[in-house]
């Protein structure tokens, strides 16, 4: 289901590059204003090297729920041609909002992880903030929200260090990884959903998909946010939050869960 369009012409960013700064790693934009277009364009494959200079830095959530005792890890699903792949919950970061990145991630949040109790939407609270409802399109509920808050929780084993921007230290701890296969740099903030509401909510997922035809992008709704059961931090089943609980679900053949990590950290170089 399309719930609105954005207009891609909107967006801009910049490159980045990357050095090593007060035993940690500094981030430094640099050069003109690249659009929407024009990054992807740069998003090939590059050593990674530090320092070195990448082609954008974006931001993305490590969820982890607590349900019943058992640990989860929440991943988006995406479909890459004849496969498909898990990741966090990510995206890209406006030139407005790199010196903050936690606003970014907030924004991700709020528009990708939706809790929802037909026909209503919960409300994101970030470490006490109240996120604003992001889609006008859809009904939301003030007394039901999702809350999260920032944890040191890193079932990835990323890479844990100081990070700076133009020499200034980034609030909310967040963990950086290259990713060589797009010449990008992720900053990856560890969060925890603290509560979900006793009710029978389902959490879905909202994906941007560049339209050919119109130049937008639609945003889409869908249940591809899916849960990764974890014990001792390795993932061995996958399931969705649905009506209120955590239902498994049969792992499709061409994806095996011992890879998931692996292709998430396999870039990591600092």
């Amino acid at each position: 289901m399309i719930i609105t369009h954005k207009d891609p012409r909107l967006f801009h960013t910049r490159s980045i590059k990357l050095s090593p700064y007060l035993q940690g790693i500094n981030i430094t934009p640099y050069g003109e204003l690249i659009n929407f277009q024009t990054l992807q364009a740069r998003r090939k494959h590059c050593d990674s090297t530090i320092p070195g200079t990448y082609a954008n830095l974006g931001v993305s959530a490590q969820l982890h729920l607590k349900h019943q005792d058992t640990d989860y890890l929440i991943l988006v699903r995406q479909f890459k041609d004849d496969h498909w792949q898990l990741k966090l919950p990510s995206g890209y970061i406006p030139e407005e909002q790199l010196h903050n990145p936690y606003l970014t991630l907030a924004q991700e949040i709020a528009e990708e992880c939706l809790l929802e109790n037909s026909p209503v939407f919960a409300r994101c609270r970030l470490n006490n903030d109240l996120l604003a409802p992001p889609y006008s399109e859809l009904n939301y509920c003030d007394e039901v929200s999702l809350e999260l808050r920032s944890s040191p929780w890193n079932p990835l084993h990323l890479p844990q260090t100081n990070i700076y921007m133009n020499k200034q230290r980034l609030p909310g701890n967040p963990m950086l990884y290259i990713h060589s296969h797009t010449c990008s740099a992720q900053l990856v903030y560890p969060l925890e959903i603290t509560r979900i509401p006793k009710t029978h909510l389902s959490l879905l997922h909202a994906e941007e998909e560049f339209n050919q035809t119109t130049k937008q992008l639609d945003v889409v709704l869908n249940d591809e946010l899916w849960l990764a059961k974890l014990h001792n931090q390795q993932i061995h089943e996958l399931g969705k939050y649905t009506d209120g609980s955590y239902q498994r679900h049969p792992t499709p053949a061409n994806t095996r869960l011992s890879e998931v990590f692996a292709r998430q950290c396999k870039d990591v170089s600092l």
